[in-house]
């Protein structure tokens, strides 16, 4: 099929289903790894399931305007990595809060202010997703994740208490990190998602997507 012809529906999810389908963004998970001389008594496999909303992190180019002989030319000299955003349930304990704030409190003590070594407070996060039809959500079965190296949180935001209701308390915690990695696995796709076993076990229709 010519580049740029129009897609018919059924042609459109059988070249997404060839990518092992179009991926949601529901089912994920994330794992902490704090600095190695780091004590608390809320380690984040206590609380990391209380993660409901992460971010798999950005990547933006500097860049410079270079103007020789006539028309301007954008052209890039490095690359940033935006913060990213991990959104958190809190706890009537309040676990995952108390950990942040650990940390926050072991990059520059509230009360000394004497700031740590870079190289003590960093640690590691690792931000996992998987298939819609993934039964079994961990780690090993992640279809791709993200490796954020040498975290150290930015922010962690306020949490706003009110009488006017009774909603569940959440707060968010942006990590800086120097770079990220990426590692995909095999997965994302269906094995043998058009084969009678895999249809009658998914519902789907011949041709259909494998989410």
């Amino acid at each position: 099929m010519p580049s740029g012809t129009p897609l018919s529906p059924v042609n459109f999810v059988n070249k997404s289903d060839n990518m092992g389908g179009l991926a949601t963004t529901n089912k994920f998970s994330i794992q902490i790894t704090p600095p190695t001389n780091f004590s608390t008594s809320f380690q984040p496999e206590m609380w990391s399931f209380l993660c409901h909303k992460a971010d798999l992190p950005a990547a933006a180019m500097q860049t410079t305007e270079d103007r020789i002989y006539g028309i301007e030319t954008l052209k890039p000299y490095g690359i940033t990595y935006e913060p990213a955003t991990l959104s958190f349930y809190n706890t009537n304990d309040f676990y995952p809060r108390s950990f942040w704030e650990d940390w926050l409190d072991f990059i520059q003590p509230f009360k000394t202010r004497n700031m740590n070594y870079y190289d003590h407070f960093t640690g590691e996060a690792k931000i996992y997703h998987y298939t819609d039809w993934s039964e079994d959500p961990s780690p090993d079965n992640a279809n791709y994740f993200a490796h954020l190296r040498e975290i150290w949180p930015l922010s962690m935001s306020e949490i706003e208490l009110s009488w006017e209701g009774d909603e569940l308390m959440t707060f968010d915690v942006q990590l800086q990190y120097k770079y990220w990695t990426r590692k995909k696995t095999d997965h994302g796709t269906w094995a043998g998602k058009d084969s009678d076993e895999a249809l009658k076990e998914s519902g789907r229709m011949k041709g259909q997507s494998g989410r």
